[in-house]
């Protein structure tokens, strides 16, 4: 073993070159294999500037700790060590270069904060403030259709920017759009969308005056007309939020589809339909949420208590 060890290392390629081979064999969605390949050319540049043409198990640990240092999020830190290994096991398997990943341990995600729901209260000032500002321009008329869609069928902004005109689809009376799902290639999702809201999504659609595929686009002097990003998504949310006195970090777009799940179990969802709204691959995902069911509406001890008095 330590003897195909030492041949590998003799007889090793640039990192460089090894990096590109392995990102072009990645067999991957477009969005991975561009993830992937910025982080490992990251680790290359780190390699060529330090000078180390053949990383040992003791660089790969400096390195972690040097993107624990310059990042500071645990869940980006693992994602590099995960990458690593894969990319490191490759090479062995193919003899191009030892598996030097053996000592890099991972990283124990850590929450730094958590997005917080909005109240009945909070979602009807908001949605207010927003219709009221929907009057006055396309612009606000857009944002009003979007906190609406976000926050009553929960989708992520990703999904948001991503959907298109043709994505709208009435069958037997039920509205639905298709997205794109976390992880998808395809638009495979079917969303319910209600009445309310998609007649919103057409009122900007018939005053936007635009052919754009896309179904919400950006209308200010900047890639007019082309469609929204999910950074703009956000934004846009997180703007409607500070005018309602949410100006924390803990109030996001992505609060907005926090808020949809937490509703939905306060008034009687289960966790079950509540996974399949939000498209989660494991029910424990959904299941954060009972962080955000209030004390007050628990009433676990008053079951108990009458179905142990039924029996008497």
């Amino acid at each position: 073993m330590f003897r195909e060890r030492e041949e590998m290392l003799a007889h090793a390629r640039p990192h460089k070159e090894l990096v590109e081979d392995f990102i072009s064999s990645l067999d991957l969605s477009d969005n991975t294999v561009v993830s992937y390949g910025g982080m490992l050319r990251r680790y290359v540049n780190y390699l060529e500037q330090n000078r180390i043409e053949k990383p040992k198990e003791s660089d790969l640990v400096k390195y972690k700790k040097y993107i624990k240092a310059n990042n500071g999020h645990s869940a980006t830190t693992q994602k590099y060590v995960v990458i690593l290994r894969k990319f490191y096991k490759w090479c062995e398997r193919r003899g191009y270069y030892p598996d030097v990943s053996s000592d890099l341990t991972g990283e124990k995600i850590v929450s730094t904060f958590k997005r917080e729901p909005l109240t009945v209260e909070q979602v009807q000032d908001l949605l207010g403030k927003a219709k009221r500002r929907a009057k006055k321009s396309i612009v606000n008329l857009r944002d009003y259709a979007i906190v609406n869609l976000i926050v009553k069928t929960g989708l992520r902004t990703i999904e948001v920017s991503r959907a298109d005109v043709e994505d709208m689809v009435t069958l037997k009376g039920t509205n639905y759009l298709y997205v794109q799902g976390k992880g998808h290639d395809d638009k495979d999702d079917a969303i319910k969308v209600p009445d309310s809201v998609w007649e919103l999504m057409h009122e900007y659609l018939e005053k936007r005056d635009s052919d754009s595929e896309a179904l919400f686009i950006n209308h200010g002097s900047h890639n007019c007309h082309g469609r929204i990003s999910p950074k703009n998504v956000s934004l846009s949310v997180k703007n409607l939020l500070r005018l309602i006195g949410l100006d924390d970090k803990r109030y996001t777009a992505h609060s907005l589809r926090h808020t949809c799940a937490t509703i939905a179990l306060q008034n009687g969802a289960t966790f079950q339909e509540v996974q399949m709204v939000l498209r989660h691959k494991s029910i424990n995902t959904t299941t954060i949420y009972t962080h955000n069911l209030s004390r007050e509406s628990n009433n676990v001890e008053l079951i108990v208590e009458k179905a142990i008095d039924k029996k008497r």
